[in-house]
């Protein structure tokens, strides 16, 4: 009896492109981790202050570019492109399309701005980025077992609705602030876990230590040990 044809493979599955893929996969998340690094953004509430007056001028640009369609329209004399005499393009209308190039460039400018400032909380360390687009970076760091206090605080009524405000993370006689971020309660817990985590693997290691140096110790007494019966044995040989 023939044995019935195994099943042809199914098509590999096409990727859908998408605006958030090309931005990158984690350009607009407020919290993601990346291995053993747990990375945060500023609240998107912020990234609105930075970047409405960019994304009010997008929007202006278009409703006064379709207020002008609407006005070639009513007009049969006029037409957003003519044919007459050669193409010619209603110069308002193309004004307004050139026109929209730099707000959308301002527009991704503020959203680079916005993503490139990130806090990260690693097993070791925390560390605040700020970036600017095309331009410098600053960096500072402290280590998990430096740190002395965390606490944190929303400011005003919208850090309570919308559920972000500071992380203030003390190390010795200065502090550092993860600021805006969302849930700063969990941010705080986040980095708490890991001063924990480290304060433990510190004291493992302090212990591996003191095991390592104890069992060292005693092959040392025992070879010292053995060494000292065999001379012994010899002395007694010689003297018999």
């Amino acid at each position: 009896e023939a044995k019935p044809a195994p099943p042809a493979p199914l098509p590999p599955k096409r990727e859908r492109f998408s605006f958030l893929r090309l931005l990158g996969a984690s350009r607009l998340k407020l919290r993601y981790e990346a291995g053993s690094t747990i990375i945060y953004r500023k609240h998107w509430f912020v990234l609105l202050q930075q970047a409405w007056m960019p994304l009010l001028a997008i929007i202006g640009i278009i409703v006064m570019f379709f207020y002008r369609q609407y006005q070639l329209w009513l007009s049969p004399a006029e037409a957003f492109i003519s044919f007459q005499n050669g193409v010619a393009v209603d110069a308002w209308a193309l004004a307004l399309i050139f026109s929209l190039f730099p707000a959308i460039g301002w527009l991704i400018y503020e959203i680079m701005d916005w993503s490139n400032d990130i806090y990260e909380v690693t097993p070791e360390q925390i560390i605040d980025l700020d970036k600017k687009p095309f331009g410098t970076q600053t960096r500072n760091a402290a280590q998990l077992e430096h740190i002395l206090g965390t606490e944190y605080r929303r400011i005003g009524i919208l850090g309570e609705i919308f559920n972000y405000g500071t992380v203030y993370i003390t190390v010795g006689g200065s502090q550092l602030a993860f600021e805006d971020v969302i849930d700063p309660a969990s941010v705080q817990s986040d980095i708490d876990r890991r001063r924990e985590a480290q304060r433990a693997r510190q004291e493992q290691a302090k212990v591996a230590a003191e095991r390592e140096r104890m069992a060292e110790w005693l092959a040392t007494y025992h070879r010292n040990a053995e060494n000292f019966r065999s001379e012994e044995e010899k002395k007694d040989q010689k003297s018999g």
